[in-house]
């Protein structure tokens, strides 16, 4: 108490605080584009693709993460789930072209 009274809330923070704290905000503003502009579901692909890009970068530019087989088949399955969706569902003539024409399927 008698610190922040004295030389202020801000004391202590470097060059390296005020940059986390930077890019938590415009982390926060692109978060709420996202939602806006897209859906929750891109939210949470874009989250797994940061986790997987940060993880590679720590590897290879810090050295400290050491990936595993857990890590690479999780890796995998994120990247095959953004294709996946990216590519989206295929037209029901193409499931089924003989169910499209004895009209099984409505259209809407």
């Amino acid at each position: 108490g008698a610190a922040i009274a004295k030389d202020g809330f801000l004391q202590g923070y470097s060059t390296l605080v005020w940059g986390v704290i930077f890019l938590q905000a415009i982390g926060g503003l692109v978060v709420a584009a996202v939602l806006k502009y897209a859906d929750n579901i891109l939210k949470c692909f874009g989250n797994a693709m940061s986790i997987v890009i940060s993880c590679l970068m720590s590897a290879v530019l810090l050295q400290e993460f050491k990936p595993d087989l857990f890590f690479f088949i999780g890796t995998l399955l994120v990247l095959l789930a953004t294709t996946l969706y990216s590519i989206g569902v295929p037209a029901l003539d193409a499931l089924s072209p003989t169910a499209a024409k004895l009209g099984m399927f409505k259209r809407d």
